[in-house]
């Protein structure tokens, strides 16, 4: 028999679902919950309320609501949608890949599903099936600007630059007024180095729409900012009071505006900014500090010297692997980007393969594997490496996180080599703090999370240099490698194990495409600013104090 409805629930409702439309989110939430009081078993509403939720930021409650929704009709495929948006929030990448995926089944002539199933599966490292989703999405939407936007995005998942530029070109010469493809434009001249196009691109994003703060931060990132962009910085601060700006475009804001203030030497200011910034993103970071202790000494108590001598047959012997690791702001993109300008080595940038392998039961600490099955993935990943360049005698592998996963790799690829970039603890940390991430690091936005997950990491790295084998492990602190860049630069390609070549010692003309955070810096010759940055933020460094009363770190080997 059909539910009767309710007709004040209805009211409410509507009521909610009008303010909703207005972006007056409290107040859709709070008639939202009047027509679910009212009318408990309303898929509709439990759906409303978890929009009205998602948007004012309360990703928790508007789980609970959206996946209400779900129970009481299954086959609303906007609410699974949402519901993947909202997990995504707070970092479950895997129940928001599923809840997607069903959104797809329900509905898979929505572009908006792919579309968002392929920023997912890109947050979680899988470029292939991103880029498939994308490509999906472009031939949902065939012939609209969205419709190429997700093509040009299946292009760069395939490190397709020059063809989605020139996708992009195609695009605007169709919709000169999209706002969104001068900002994409402009990230892609950014990751090919052309950071005076690139901003011009930007600066043409933010004045057809000033609310499309990506733009700000990509051209803040596209060169050191000075007095004379000062009118951009009067633009982004105007962002900041605009009547429809949303979290979202708050954390770029504060992260951009924070970046310029630093660039001009107002740290103080510039300090308050990423504080903002990263009291809205710790918002939707779960960090389990005694979790992530207990990962580190279980992989301590697993991967012993007698370990790695009583299982010598899980071993594919494939010299081609470099692994580049450290926390992240380390100097990992600089060594990468040194080590890469040898003629026989390409740069792979961040790979996922061992995240992803390791988020499955009994692989992190090999307790599920056989030596068949062993040697089938080291084969898959390097499999991988020939892909991105089959004629490299060394293929980089740059996720710099996969230092909690050397003991798998020394297992299964024992003679792959690994350079450990290390850089002073609170420049680090504080460089972490004042970053904007694409994907979620859960400590980052907190300084003593940040503090203890150094720790953590200290940990692990101390037991890997005790038990893994000197050849194979080379540690590279940032500050040696700025002062003596020559006798260091040498050292690493010595440790490739091949031979000298000169372009090494001008990385800056590295032609290869940077993504990072750092791919300004990568592109200027090897400079000293940023040794002991902390100093200029001392009075407001908090919790990060702590690591100043830290042992000295090891000297490299």
């Amino acid at each position: 028999m059909p539910r009767q409805p309710n007709s004040a629930a209805q009211r409410h409702l509507e009521l909610g679902t009008q303010l909703l439309g207005a972006t007056k989110f409290k107040a859709a939430v709070a008639a939202l919950r009047q027509a679910t009081d009212l009318d408990t078993g309303s898929a509709e509403a439990h759906h409303a309320l978890g929009q009205a939720l998602l948007h004012d930021g309360r990703f928790a409650e508007a789980v609970d609501s959206l996946r209400l929704a779900t129970v009481l009709n299954d086959r609303l495929a906007t609410a699974h949608h949402d519901l993947a948006a909202a997990l995504d929030a707070l970092g479950r990448s895997h129940e928001a890949i599923a809840a997607c995926r069903r959104a797809i089944e329900l509905a898979p002539h929505i572009p908006e599903n792919h579309r968002t199933l392929g920023e997912l599966l890109e947050s979680a490292g899988d470029a292939g099936a991103a880029a498939q989703s994308f490509l999906r999405a472009a031939s949902a939407a065939h012939d609209t600007t969205a419709g190429r936007l997700d093509n040009v995005k299946a292009q760069l998942l395939q490190d397709n630059l020059s063809e989605a530029e020139a996708c992009l070109r195609e695009a605007i010469a169709l919709d000169r007024r999209s706002d969104e493809l001068h900002k994409v434009l402009g990230e892609v001249l950014a990751k090919e180095g052309r950071f005076a196009e690139a901003i011009e691109a930007c600066d043409r994003a933010v004045e057809l729409n000033p609310l499309q703060v990506p733009a700000f931060l990509t051209a803040v990132r596209a060169g050191k900012c000075s007095g004379a962009d000062r009118p951009r910085l009067t633009r982004m601060l105007s962002a900041l009071h605009h009547p429809s700006i949303t979290d979202a475009h708050r954390v770029y804001l504060h992260f951009a505006i924070g970046k310029f203030l630093d660039d001009v030497g107002e740290y103080r200011d510039a300090m308050r900014h990423f504080d903002k910034a990263n009291g809205i993103r710790g918002r939707s970071r779960r960090f389990d500090p005694a979790a992530l202790s207990e990962v580190i000494t279980r992989l301590i108590k697993r991967y012993t010297a007698d370990f790695f001598a009583a299982n010598h047959a899980f071993g594919l012997h494939d010299e081609t692997p470099l692994f580049i690791v450290g926390m992240p702001r380390s100097g990992t993109t600089l060594v990468e980007q040194i080590v890469s300008s040898h003629p026989g080595i390409a740069a792979g940038e961040e790979l996922f393969f061992w995240s992803r392998r390791t988020g499955s039961r009994g692989i992190a600490e090999a307790t599920s594997l056989t030596a068949e099955s062993g040697r089938a993935m080291a084969a898959e990943y390097v499999a991988e490496l020939r892909q991105i360049s089959p004629g490299a005698a060394r293929v980089t592998d740059k996720q710099t996180f996969n230092f909690q996963q050397l003991g798998l790799i020394h297992l299964l690829l024992p003679n792959a080599r690994i350079i450990h970039c290390r850089r002073h603890p609170i420049d680090t940390c504080l460089s972490m703090y004042c970053t904007y991430f694409k994907g979620q690091i859960p400590f980052v936005a907190s300084r003593s999370d940040l503090a203890f997950a150094y720790r953590q990491y200290m940990r692990i790295m101390d037991h890997w240099r005790a038990v893994l084998p000197r050849d194979r492990l080379l540690e590279i602190d940032y500050e040696a490698l700025v002062a003596d860049r020559v006798e260091l630069t040498r050292k690493l390609i010595a440790f490739t194990g091949l031979d000298w070549n000169d372009a090494c010692l001008q990385p800056e003309r590295n032609a290869r495409t940077v993504t990072t955070a750092s791919l300004w810096q990568a592109r200027q010759p090897v400079f000293k600013t940023s040794v002991e940055r902390w100093r200029r933020y001392e009075p407001w460094l908090g919790e990060l104090r702590q690591l100043l009363a830290d042992p000295d770190r090891s000297p490299a080997a």
